[in-house]
């Protein structure tokens, strides 16, 4: 609970600080709100432009395969990402866009980038112009100013007039769709930017990000100077990502029939000459058809090699795979084996793998990060994959090769059926035989290529876009405008907060009665008001004065203290001299005296004693008198011209204060003197110059500490603090002087002319 009030004290504190420093709050805020206006109003913006794709797989049954297996799309979202973020389809794409020629509007204070300037440069070669600006001012409708912003020279030129600059040929359009008055054309300004770099720079510009966790849809956003600049590179890019991948599944059909094609030509020119052949052996033997018996067998027989002739083809795949490989370039592009009618589901899964590696791996190569750990990663893996492989098509060509041998035993079974045949007869049969398994392949890859065809014409994109990038005129992303100016009030806040903070911390003087119970746990018997009447005795100032009240106060907290008159010895110190100790003993005396107690006030600052100026009185005799010498302490007590109150002074400055004050004869004056008084008040030297206060403790019953507002320094409590700790101070209480009645206490403001007297008794 205790915590909890000192948070809150601390922070009313804060804000009547804040509210009494309202005119620098003020002055911040303003201050603090006209940069956020000029950040906002002047700042390059940014705006957020987003195109939105769904990637799907492409489950087709292909028609380009040769013995009807399915062709899967094995490339993830994370591939087709890095694809569409690549180093070459970036540079593909500003390429396409001449975005190496940049325009930017002057205006009165910033330059602005823009897709549609006034002016259109026209340059087939920028090569050696890049990294150069220029500045075109129109002039007429004929001509224009043309600045070279590195050397300053200017030149008059006509539009669509070539000229050369820097050995590169160019010439400037006027752009007739710039819908302003001649009055009002901006001065543009052309920068010819790097393609490299500027390819670099998007690459970092784009995120990829999925919409949905478990869906393949994917948002594809970034952040541009210009949102119609912005807008046409998304959609442009996305264009070139889908034609892409639309090109790489039309290569892989002109591979295919490519292949067919190679394989009908052969068959093309066998049957021709088969055919040769027939009509030659059927002529010169005058046979024209077979018998039944041997057409039944040759019906068999063709049946059998033409299943032969397949797994033979398939020996024909292993074969360009394993020499494909041995190139070692290129991977990326070997054809899978379904297209070829192999129907290892391992071998397929395994050149699928080193294709995705392919991929990954000349992306980042495109990218130039040669030295990337992965590259030599996916190096590693590709080796391994290629041992994979080559294992595989090892174990497939010996299971072929069995078949293949299967094929022959029976073939050659159904050849030895045909020796009761004649042989004329068997001759013709084994031609026949020969043409009729030529003409049904001939026929299959006549039928696959018209398939490979419609495919290649029928291709479509996995990719499909669900949202175009579009200008929407909303909102830059960036200034942020609202968080701009909360955060403009939050520093404006914060800084006269952190202000005060480091004026607390660079302060070394007490400030606050907050301050004194953080500093001491002494507790505070009172707070007494500033004395701007230049008053110093209360007996000159209204008894309704807030400084005469803060005196009762002091007054009705220590009868408090002493409900049963045992004390009525007060003494009275401080750290230094100035902080009040002499001002406070004679105002308290002056306060006991009016309630009609018969006070005395003593005098106990030997060394440099003021009492007696504020009473008129001098100081020829007094306490120094006495010890050194047998004068009746009667005479030495002088009277006041307020009623019940006497005065004992110090008297004439002793050759050793601290051993006067330590005579047997002063202790038995004090003696005498409390017999004598009601309230017996001393005022002593600061505690912390001289001993003497400590000296003079013993006579006393309650000792109050004096700390001034703004003049005691903080440093000066530590000394009190470790002699109240170790009880050499005895019963002590601290009073907070000379406080400013504007000054808050406990985030209440400080008025005297309502209170109770009590208030100011606190425990810390």
């Amino acid at each position: 609970m205790s915590g909890n009030l000192d948070d809150i004290v601390g922070f009313k504190q804060l804000f009547l600080k804040l509210v009494k420093n309202r005119y620098f709050v003020i002055i911040s805020l303003f201050l603090s709100f006209a940069l956020a206006y000029a950040y906002n109003r002047y700042s390059t913006e940014y705006f957020n432009v987003e195109t939105s794709l769904l990637f799907k797989e492409d489950n087709r049954l292909s028609t380009i395969q040769l013995y009807d297996n399915s062709y899967k799309n094995n490339e993830n979202l994370e591939n087709k990402s890095l694809l569409i973020n690549s180093y070459p389809l970036v540079y593909k794409t500003i390429e396409d866009l001449r975005f190496d020629i940049a325009y930017f509007l002057e205006g009165n204070i910033k330059v602005t980038e823009t897709l549609y300037a006034p002016f259109i440069l026209q340059c087939d070669n920028t090569s050696k112009l890049k990294g150069k600006r220029f500045k075109i001012k129109y002039f007429d409708d004929a001509s224009f100013i043309f600045i070279d912003l590195s050397t300053k020279n200017e030149q008059k030129r006509r539009f669509n007039e070539k000229f050369f600059i820097y050995g590169e040929q160019i010439s400037v359009q006027y752009n007739i769709n710039f819908k302003v008055s001649n009055d009002d054309i901006p001065t543009t300004i052309v920068k010819f930017q790097s393609l490299k770099d500027l390819a670099l720079k998007y690459k970092q510009k784009i995120k990829i990000e999925k919409i949905v966790k478990e869906s393949t849809v994917m948002n594809i956003s970034m952040l541009t100077r210009d949102e119609e600049k912005g807008v046409v590179f998304l959609n442009k890019l996305v264009d070139n990502y889908i034609e892409d991948e639309i090109n790489q599944k039309n290569l892989a059909s002109n591979n295919t029939i490519r292949f067919i094609n190679d394989q009908l030509e052969e068959m093309s020119d066998s049957l021709a000459l088969i055919e040769q052949q027939i009509q030659q052996y059927k002529n010169t033997n005058k046979i024209t058809d077979l018998s039944l018996k041997a057409q039944s067998i040759y019906t068999n027989i063709v049946s059998l090699e033409t299943e032969l002739a397949k797994a033979k083809t398939l020996n024909n795949y292993y074969a360009y795979l394993e020499e494909y490989l041995g190139r070692g370039k290129n991977l990326e592009s070997i054809s899978v084996p379904t297209s070829f009618g192999v129907n290892d589901v391992n071998l397929t899964s395994l050149v699928n793998q080193l294709i995705e590696i392919q991929i990954k791996k000349n992306i980042l190569i495109d990218g130039g990060q040669f030295n990337n750990p992965a590259v030599n990663q996916y190096n590693r893996q590709t080796k391994q994959l290629i041992l994979n492989i080559k294992e595989a098509i090892k174990t497939s060509k010996k299971a072929n090769n069995l078949l293949i041998t299967d094929y022959n035993s029976r073939i050659y079974k159904m050849e030895q059926s045909l020796s009761t045949i004649p042989e004329v007869e068997m001759e013709l049969l084994n031609i026949e035989r020969l043409q009729s398994i030529s003409e049904n392949i001939y026929t299959f890859l006549l039928q696959k290529r018209a398939e490979a065809k419609i495919d290649l014409s029928s291709n479509v994109a996995d990719t499909k876009v669900l949202e175009r990038a579009i200008n929407l005129n909303k909102k830059a992303e960036f200034p942020n405008k609202v968080r701009t100016y909360i955060i403009a009030l939050l520093f404006a806040l914060l800084i006269p907060i952190i202000y005060l903070i480091i004026l607390d911390l660079l302060n070394n003087k007490v400030l606050s009665k907050l301050d004194l119970e953080k500093l001491t746990n002494i507790s505070i018997l009172a707070v007494l008001a500033r004395n701007y009447s230049g008053n110093t005795l209360l007996s000159d100032h209204s008894p309704k004065s807030s400084v005469y009240e803060g005196f009762r106060a002091l007054r009705f907290n220590l009868n408090t203290l002493n409900k049963d008159s045992s004390s009525k010895v007060y003494l009275i110190t401080s750290s230094v001299s100035g902080e009040g100790k002499t001002y406070v003993a004679e105002n308290l005396s002056i306060v006991f005296a009016k309630s009609g107690k018969k006070t005395l006030v003593i005098g106990g600052d030997l060394r440099r004693p003021k009492l007696y100026t504020d009473f008129g009185l001098n100081n020829n005799i007094g306490i120094s008198n006495y010890i050194n010498s047998d004068l009746d302490y009667k005479k030495l007590i002088g009277k006041t011209n307020i009623s019940n109150l006497d005065i004992l002074i110090a008297g004439p400055l002793p050759s050793n204060p601290s051993d006067t004050l330590l005579d047997p004869k002063f202790s038995l004056l004090m003696q005498k003197l409390k017999d004598m008084y009601d309230i017996i008040i001393i005022d002593t030297p600061p505690l912390g110059l001289v001993t003497d206060a400590l000296t003079l403790m013993k006579y006393s019953d309650i000792n109050l500490y004096v700390v001034r507002q703004k003049y005691t320094k903080k440093a000066m409590l530590n000394y009190v603090n470790d002699m109240h700790k170790n009880n050499r101070l005895g019963k002590i209480y601290t009073i907070f002087n000379d406080l400013n009645e504007n000054t808050d206490i406990y985030g209440y403001y400080y008025n005297y002319g309502y209170y109770q007297e009590n208030e100011y008794f606190s425990k810390n």
